[in-house]
């Protein structure tokens, strides 16, 4: 996971970023701009830590339904 903090000058938003990897391979990435304009660092580390425990959980999901151990 990588954000930064009003990463896009012109919107006032920041950047945010992470990778998953599975069998050493990529399985998702994804890097966007935040949708809410954060007024600290700490509150962008948030909304991006939000966001990847969600698409980890869904990735944990999908593989314990699959069977793979």
């Amino acid at each position: 996971m990588d954000s930064n903090y009003v990463g896009d000058l012109d919107k006032c938003h920041s950047i945010t970023g992470y990778v998953f990897t599975f069998a050493k391979g990529f399985v998702s990435w994804r890097s966007t701009l935040q949708s809410a304009i954060a007024l600290s660092t700490t509150k962008v580390e948030y909304i991006a830590l939000t966001k990847d425990f969600k698409e980890a959980i869904w990735l944990y999901r999908l593989i314990d339904n699959l069977g793979i151990v």
